[in-house]
């Protein structure tokens, strides 16, 4: 991916590798912030936190600033990520509030192509946040926060949402307050037919924006608090010339990248239920299980959860609610998320009380795990059509042969 100066925003150029061409403006402002970094007196890490509508750029942008910061001959900055960013998540599959650290690798390609261990992950199990769950979700975020305090860093470097309305501006406001970022990049497309509208997140807007009375009154929060001490840099990016897929696409991407874990032998993966070698047997006694943003009767929830993607996840005890050897324990709803990874249901043995879980990164500790949580997810088709065995008439599990058009 090459780097090129332009008059204005970032574009593309007509070569059909579609080197990245960027503007003297954006080029600058990194430098600036380069350069602070290599001048910091105090071992406070710079924050620089990057915000924008919808398709604005923000992913190529942390990219390309990580990857700047990268490129440092005298200096290697501890690289610190973390990402708040549910829908579009850039070292993991979506739906966690992330940090990830150690960041020593530049970035050529899309999120799919350099998934990453998150130090700390929580897992939110949606892909934007309804009004009744923005506590969850910002408490997801001062808890993955208050987590990196504990370690040493230079630059930590915040993704958000791309939200700029309603909802997503109380988020954007309380996130503010609470990272107290040194220098916020808002990102803008430059084109006149630009839908995504989001405000100037100016110092000035921070002292009147809206915010979340639930959020401050539990964390004992100053209603009238409000951070405003942070550097602005608005950067026009231009009209997208190329359309690289749509969300949902580089979801999935990003989930068949975290489950080519399981074939470390050949390029092509064989069918998802074929991996036994990772399955791991978890007993319902000794396991949880839950549903996020939707309700269910929980007797239904075995139904629900075989056969799909599900988040892999520490608790704490007290929020598991056993009532019989015979069933998982349920889930408190006020219980704080861990992820640890994620897996895919394979079977549930309902005679031996036992879920059999493929779980692709075999560093996760299996007696770490003691809830099994499905969210929202793009699961691929493919997880379960690739075991059609057309010769022999073969379906695999999950699939059937039979089609009602009317459903």
């Amino acid at each position: 991916m090459a780097y090129e100066a332009g008059r204005k925003g970032l574009s593309f150029n007509r070569f059909p590798h579609h080197s990245i061409i960027y503007s003297s403006e954006i080029r600058s402002t990194t430098d600036e912030i380069i350069s602070r970094l290599l001048n910091k007196t105090t071992d406070d890490p710079l924050i620089v936190f990057v915000c924008g509508a919808k398709d604005s750029g923000k992913s190529t942008y942390l990219r390309y600033l990580i990857n700047k910061c990268l490129s440092q001959t005298n200096f290697l900055p501890k690289i610190t990520f973390l990402d708040c960013d549910i829908g579009q998540s850039e070292f993991t599959p979506s739906g966690s509030i992330s940090l990830i650290n150690n960041l020593t690798e530049p970035l050529f390609g899309p999120s799919a192509s350099h998934l990453k261990k998150p130090l700390k992950s929580f897992y939110f199990g949606n892909i934007k946040v309804d009004n009744d769950k923005i506590l969850n979700y910002l408490n997801y975020v001062k808890l993955t926060y208050d987590y990196i305090k504990n370690y040493q860093h230079d630059l930590l470097v915040v993704n958000t949402m791309g939200w700029g309305s309603d909802t997503g501006l109380v988020i954007m406001k309380e996130l503010i307050d609470l990272l107290q970022p040194t220098i916020l990049i808002q990102l803008r497309s430059s084109s006149p037919h630009f839908r995504h509208i989001m405000p100037d997140i100016n110092p000035q807007w921070s002292i009147n924006a809206p915010i979340s009375n639930i959020y401050r009154q539990t964390n004992k929060i100053s209603l009238n608090y409000s951070y405003n001490k942070y550097d602005y840099n608005l950067l026009l990016t231009p009209v997208r010339q190329h359309n690289y897929g749509k969300s949902n696409l580089t979801r999935q991407a990003c989930l068949w990248s975290y489950f080519s874990q399981l074939e470390i032998k050949q390029l092509i993966m064989k069918p998802l239920i074929d991996y036994i070698d990772h399955i791991e047997i978890l007993q319902f006694e000794k396991i949880g299980i839950g549903l996020l943003h939707r309700q269910i009767e929980p007797k239904y929830l075995l139904q629900v959860l075989n056969g799909s993607i599900v988040a892999l996840c520490r608790i704490r005890n007290d929020m598991l609610c056993h009532t019989s050897n015979s069933f998982p324990g349920l889930i408190d709803e006020r219980a704080n998320v861990e992820c640890l990874g994620f897996g895919f249901i394979r079977s549930i043995d309902m005679t031996r009380h036992e879920i059999h879980v493929i779980i692709p990164d075999r560093s996760i500790p299996k007696t770490m795990i003691n809830a099994l949580i499905k969210g929202y997810d793009d699961c691929p088709d493919e997880f379960y059509f690739m075991s059609i065995d057309r010769w022999r008439g073969y379906m695999p599990p999950y699939v059937t042969g039979i089609f009602n058009s009317t459903m």
